[in-house]
């Protein structure tokens, strides 16, 4: 890798038309959401969307900033975190408003996951086939790879993608298959050939997932979207299994917990894309795209907000504890390219 070049990166574009995106909301979404006190963080990639969602004197509250591809996302505190199609964002909310805290220039990565361990903020590197740290030398330090990865190839050998933490430590890893033969991901059976990874034990845990993403720590075990199946459920790396608690109208990607719910990123696939989940299709005569409010206790969904026009593909979604507003004080910074 040869260090970055540096230039200026202008802030993201204004709010973006409230045409883009259309909301449906259903359930006690907006009540839940008022009683939480907080902010959803919502990525859509192929929008190129960061929305945020918040309930304000009975309504829904939403603003939408661009970014280039944004995917994954994490919150530490008042710092989140933003992975885009070549940068990682790191912004710091004062005041209720987000400035930019830091830019590290990735390259095109096709960086997935994000989490915060004790040292800073991991990223899944899928076309490295790793998880990786931002630096400001290079275009990224590698943390950990798949114990079937055997070479540093720089190719998207498995579809490593979600990443989970437990206790300030990487503990979980989810890939579509475990290979490190170039596009293996792509040719293989990507209905049956999901992997969960126990990444402390560095070694495959659970098989025989459908493109599976999102591994969360919460209550004291593992969950996931076991994405091509429409599921989310629970994972036990011990005894090699997994549960699902939940079936939902959409591709299940983006997952987080708060106040008393899961919620749920849902994507309408298009037919015949390399995600497309033919498992859902059959099973829901409408696919859905947008949030799904779950409580985990019983599995029943409780609310929805569904993105009936726009936004088609949610990657991740994050909870920030206090009400964020739409606004970026942030003037160009000087950041490595």
């Amino acid at each position: 890798m040869t260090p970055p070049q540096r230039r200026c990166v202008p802030p993201p574009p204004a709010t973006v038309a409230a045409k883009a995106i259309e909301l449906r909301v259903r359930g006690d979404f907006i009540e839940w959401l008022a009683a939480s006190g907080g902010t959803m963080a919502v990525t859509t990639y192929n929008s190129g969307k960061l929305a945020f969602f918040s309930a304000a004197d009975g309504a829904l509250v939403a603003s939408y900033w661009s970014f280039p591809r944004p995917m994954g996302v994490a919150v530490q505190g008042d710092r989140l975190a933003i992975a885009s199609r070549d940068h990682l964002w790191m912004l710091r909310a004062h005041e209720g408003r987000f400035g930019v805290e830091a830019v590290n220039a990735t390259g095109r990565l096709d960086a997935h996951d994000l989490a915060f361990d004790r040292r800073g903020v991991l990223f899944a590197n899928t076309r490295f086939n790793c998880v990786a740290r931002p630096s400001e030398r290079v275009h990224f330090l590698r943390s950990w790879q798949p114990p079937f990865v055997t070479a540093a190839v720089r190719t998207d050998c498995c579809h490593l993608n979600g990443i989970g933490v437990r206790d300030g430590r990487l503990a979980v890893a989810t890939a579509f298959c475990d290979s490190d033969s170039p596009k293996a991901w792509r040719q293989g059976d990507r209905f049956e050939s999901g992997v969960a990874i126990d990444v402390r034990k560095n070694r495959v845990a659970v098989r025989g997932l459908c493109m599976p993403h999102s591994p969360r720590w919460h209550d004291g075990q593992w969950w996931f979207c076991n994405s091509g199946r429409g599921t989310v459920g629970t994972l036990d790396l011990a005894r090699g299994s997994h549960t699902p608690v939940v079936t939902l109208p959409g591709f299940t990607r983006g997952l987080t917990f708060a106040a008393g719910r899961a919620v749920v990123g849902l994507s309408r696939i298009r037919k015949r894309h390399i995600l497309d989940a033919p498992p859902v299709r059959e099973r829901f005569s409408r696919v859905q795209s947008g949030l799904s409010l779950v409580d985990p206790t019983t599995g029943r969904e409780t609310g929805a907000l569904e993105f009936s026009r726009g936004g088609r593909e949610i990657y991740d979604v994050a909870f920030l504890p206090e009400l964020i507003g739409g606004d970026f004080s942030m003037t160009d910074i000087e950041t490595p390219l």
